[in-house]
């Protein structure tokens, strides 16, 4: 008799805890998709991070980029913000071809080159080179100019990585070797070769939701000329300060 006993005390105890077993059942999916986002690490989602990556990983990212010109640029036809899209391809040995394309359909910069990444537990470090192309077409506000050139940008980035935010710091150089103005068709080249200036980028990530990251940076950059501003002043013989705010989100 005892085991029926037994029986009968064991489906009372399943009918009083049926509620919750079945709520505990629904709810383990639950834990495992929060469980899941736990184990989120920046590294693995950071586009700015000069980290290796699987070989074959392609990534993007979508930025603003709001740039302050120096007062002897300003005009209005440039205070706008130019929109910038990048993207990653890894390769192997930490190395990965970069490019990007910034425009403001009348100031226009595309670049492209290799970069080599080093990463020890959340310290990275990223040395590059660009081939970089500017071009701007401007046929309207009693402009008609065309502005050509060809640029060469080495640049080293360091960056460190925590659990779910991080900070690069990434600085270039900019070294023009061919430059030339269209003015009514009328062409005016600059034959010698001339450092542009240097920058310096310091751009902060955070995740937004699951993979998704934004970033801010703040670029100063020390320039001869600027794409943005081209129309104001192409180029002179002096090098200004130009500030750059940076907005975007990995896609």
């Amino acid at each position: 008799m005892a085991p029926q006993k037994n029986n009968r005390y064991s489906k009372k105890r399943l009918q009083k805890n049926g509620p919750l077993f079945i709520f505990l059942l629904f709810l383990s999916p639950v834990c495992i998709k929060l469980k899941a986002q736990d184990s989120f690490d920046i590294k693995k989602a950071s586009f700015l991070l000069p980290r290796p990556q699987p070989k074959g990983k392609f990534s993007q990212a979508f930025s603003i980029y709001m740039v302050v010109p120096p007062k002897d640029w300003t005009l209005d036809i440039v205070n706008a913000p130019m929109l910038n899209y990048s993207a990653k391809y890894s390769l192997k040995n930490g190395f990965n071809l970069q490019a990007s394309l910034s425009t403001l359909f009348v100031s226009n910069r595309l670049s492209a080159g290799p970069f080599w990444n080093y990463s020890k537990n959340n310290f990275h470090l990223g040395i590059g080179y660009q081939l970089v192309y500017n071009l701007g077409i401007l046929k309207s506000f009693g402009f008609n100019t065309i502005f050509t050139a060809v640029e060469h940008q080495p640049s080293i980035t360091y960056g460190q990585s925590f659990k779910k935010t991080a900070l690069t710091i990434r600085g270039e150089l900019y070294y023009s070797t061919w430059l030339q103005v269209s003015e009514g068709g009328n062409k005016i080249p600059f034959n010698d070769d001339f450092i542009n200036g240097f920058s310096l980028t310091t751009s902060f990530e955070q995740r937004l939701y699951k993979n998704k990251l934004a970033s801010l940076g703040l670029k100063m950059s020390y320039l001869r000329y600027h794409i943005l501003a081209w129309p104001a002043l192409p180029v002179n013989s002096y090098q200004y300060l130009v500030p750059e705010f940076q907005l975007g989100i990995n896609l």
